[in-house]
């Protein structure tokens, strides 16, 4: 059965305890107010704005937009970075061409779609990468880097903000090459058949848990530090670097 309420997307182990700690005080004070955070399906969780929008838009509804506290932020923004060995030798992104790219996620935004709409600018409508390989998660990418199976991937920069927090030494064996065009955060969203009223019982409740100075604590480990209502036409704004690639002749990584 879906955990009612999870965090899945920044999840190292070393953020297993605040993950843990924000999802109790979550709990706690929905109990407060009557709601039951233990009910079948999906009450609480955080999902890729991309496929959000791209296939289960009718199957979630947003509560609201994370700030997090990060380099590439700004805002309700994220961005991704396109990430290469500290010992590459490539200066820009023209210089990957005919390298092999990792990639977690043909769903992903920060994996597939926002790098994707970068290499179709510079690509000319042909094949860029010499091949691509499926990771299945960010961390994996970074990991299968460090060992060679690839020469480049791309990063959410909040994945990359708190791996560089929490695992400073294996940091140091990565460098940006470049960035992708900005995105909105990934949102926290519930089921579409909660129902209105716990609906916004759930975003009243997030935003006392970001701006209670007593859980201050928890999101300072997460980088997390203010929400914002989320904006649907920068959601959508996603489909907009979909079809820019397609026009330009870069439907998919390749």
């Amino acid at each position: 059965m879906t955990q009612a309420a999870s965090l899945p997307m920044y999840c190292l182990a070393e953020m297993e305890d605040a993950n843990s700690a924000f999802l109790a005080a979550l709990r706690w004070r929905l109990g407060a107010k009557d709601i039951d955070a233990g009910r079948p399906g999906t009450l609480f969780t955080q999902i890729c704005g991309y496929p959000l929008f791209k296939h289960y838009r009718d199957q979630y509804r947003m509560l609201a937009t994370p700030h997090y506290t990060i380099p590439g932020c700004v805002g309700s923004s994220h961005r991704a970075f396109f990430m290469v060995r500290a010992d590459d030798p490539a200066e820009h992104l023209e210089d990957l061409h005919g390298r092999i790219f990792g990639c977690n996620s043909l769903l992903s935004n920060s994996g597939m779609n926002l790098p994707r709409l970068s290499l179709a600018r510079i690509a000319g409508g042909k094949p860029f990468f010499s091949s691509v390989v499926m990771t299945g998660a960010h961390v994996t990418s970074l990991e299968r880097l460090d060992k060679g199976d690839i020469d480049v991937c791309s990063i959410d920069n909040v994945t990359w903000g708190v791996f560089k927090k929490f695992r400073p030494f294996a940091a140091e064996r990565y460098r940006i090459l470049a960035e992708t065009a900005p995105s909105p955060s990934l949102p926290f969203v519930t089921s579409v058949n909660t129902t209105e009223s716990d609906a916004l019982a759930l975003a009243e409740v997030l935003y006392e848990i970001v701006n209670d100075p007593q859980t201050a604590d928890i999101g300072g480990v997460l980088e997390l530090n203010a929400l914002s209502v989320p904006d649907v036409a920068a959601y959508e704004r996603l489909a907009e670097y979909e079809r820019e690639a397609a026009e330009l002749g870069y439907p998919e990584i390749r």
